[in-house]
């Protein structure tokens, strides 16, 4: 399963919340963060992540959760 991740270039230009369908970005301190459970990748909306394709930075990255991971933390 791929999530996008904020990481830390974020300088928090705000570009990206003004992108987001869901309003899942939210301001946070230093950088901005993404509210997982409201994100869905744009998918219906976009062919791609709205806020990867505006981040002037390129702070939007993609990151693999695996399920097996999960499951062995709880």
């Amino acid at each position: 399963m791929s999530q996008i991740f904020i990481n830390n270039e974020c300088i928090a230009c705000d570009a990206c919340r003004a992108v987001c369908p869901t309003q899942a970005i939210e301001v946070a301190d230093p950088i901005y963060s993404i509210q997982q459970d409201l994100c869905f990748l744009c998918a219906g909306y976009a062919a791609n992540p709205n806020c990867m394709a505006v981040c002037p930075v390129d702070a939007i990255v993609y990151v693999t959760v695996h399920f097996e991971t999960l499951v062995s933390q709880t």
